[in-house]
């Protein structure tokens, strides 16, 4: 090979390879080298500083994305124009602390100590600032969309026109700052909000979700709360609210059998879901109550007024309805496997399975006589039912109570009495 080969080559391999080592030796510095002989402050991206003091920091426009500054003292700190962005501050005491026009994207902000701090023009979005203390903190024109302020406290936090916040929390820190501009919360959406020594005297609050709301030492005399959503809400001692909702209250929040509620007023109370095993609800007024999915099995409700009641999908097997006013009552998909249905009161705006109106008629009426070929009669309650002469050929009567029932020249040919209780001395 010549010499003016080798160098033509040289040139060439110079001309390839070197663009190439500038584009590594770049995203290297990018993506290394450059955090790794940075200056922090102000390039403190990724650092852990958690638990330690930065009040002597200065984090003015400093970038402190990704960085761990979880329970970090930062009380009066001047960080202003800082870079946040999915920065770790649980926790972290922010008291006073300068944060105007600070980047706050997605960090974690929950519990946070940030009185008095000033997050006026700050970018929140997204960020999780739960169980914090944003009391008296200045918010002027600041993003917080998409925020997540679970029980946090906004007592005295200064919001403007500009402040960009979700409907519902701007709502609740009305509640908190302005009470008088509030008309009514009937149907509203409170769940997770801190109303913690909040007067909300003879509010209307029906049909508000309550879940999961701070309501420590909060004033509700005379509020309105019917079917408000209590469970999980947190009341205590000092919490004023009338004796029928704290009991409402109660019994949502409460997982024990054979709770003793005979007689109480429960009208137009949300109880969805409520666990009432084996409770003892009879003479109850349940009257419009909200009763669907709640797990009624083994419960006395023996002459209970639930008219106009929603029991949809409600769990009542071997409970009993003796005596019960269900005039106008949502029994869709209820489960009544050997309920007592005697003396129920039934009316055409009772929802019931078809099956279930003709044991209830049965129990009441009797069945002397009845044509009841093919009757869908499994798992009821037909102690004592007199059958006499009852054509029941091809009825269906698995796991059945029969005990005491008369069946004098009924025809069973082909019935299905599989698990069935049989009278004594029947064969």
């Amino acid at each position: 090979m010549t010499s003016r080969e080798q160098s033509e080559r040289l040139y060439l391999l110079l001309v390839i390879s070197l663009p190439l080592l500038a584009m590594i030796a770049y995203f290297a510095w990018v993506f290394g080298l450059r955090d790794m002989f940075a200056v922090c402050p102000p390039s403190c991206r990724g650092r852990d500083f958690s638990g330690g003091n930065l009040a002597a920091l200065a984090l003015r426009n400093a970038d402190l994305r990704d960085a761990n500054l979880s329970r970090a003292f930062l009380d009066g700190v001047d960080a202003s124009g800082a870079d946040f962005t999915f920065a770790n501050l649980a926790g972290a005491s922010l008291v006073g602390a300068n944060l105007q026009r600070a980047n706050l994207t997605g960090a974690a902000l929950s519990r946070v100590d940030a009185r008095r701090a000033n997050f006026a023009e700050a970018v929140l979005r997204g960020a999780r600032i739960d169980a914090a203390d944003l009391s008296a903190a200045d918010l002027t024109a600041a993003d917080l969309t998409a925020v997540s302020l679970t029980h946090t406290d906004l007592r005295d936090t200064l919001i403007s026109e500009q402040t960009r916040l979700d409907p519902k929390w701007r709502l609740v820190w009305g509640i908190i700052n302005t009470p008088e501009s509030v008309d009514s919360l009937a149907g509203v959406d409170l769940r997770d909000a801190n109303l913690s020594g909040v007067v909300l005297a003879g509010f209307d609050l029906q049909g508000a979700d309550l879940r999961n709301t701070l309501l420590n030492g909060a004033d509700l005399t005379g509020a309105n709360l019917a079917f408000a959503q209590l469970q999980q809400a947190k009341l205590d001692d000092q919490t004023r609210i009338d004796p029928k909702w704290r009991q409402v209250w109660e019994i949502v929040n409460t997982v024990d059998r054979e709770q003793q509620l005979a007689g109480v007023d429960l009208t137009d109370a949300w109880l969805a879901g409520a666990y009432l095993r084996s409770a003892d609800l009879s003479g109850a007024v349940l009257q419009r109550a909200v009763l669907r999915d709640a797990d009624l099995r083994y419960a006395r409700l023996d002459n209970a007024d639930l008219r106009d009641a929603d029991l949809h999908h409600a769990a009542l097997q071997e409970g009993s309805l003796a005596g019960a006013d269900l005039r106008g009552a949502d029994l869709t998909l209820a489960d009544l496997r050997l309920v007592d249905l005697r003396g129920a009161l039934l009316d055409d705006r009772t929802v019931i399975d078809p099956a279930q109106r003709l044991i209830h008629e049965l129990v009441n009426t009797g069945a002397v006589g009845r044509d009841l070929r093919g009757a869908r009669l499994a798992w009821a309650d037909l102690s004592g039912v007199d059958f006499t002469g009852a054509d029941l050929s091809d009825a269906d009567l698995r796991n059945a109570d029969l005990r005491g029932a008369v069946l004098t020249d009924a025809i069973l040919t082909n019935a299905d009495l599989t698990g069935a209780q049989i009278p004594d001395g029947y064969p």
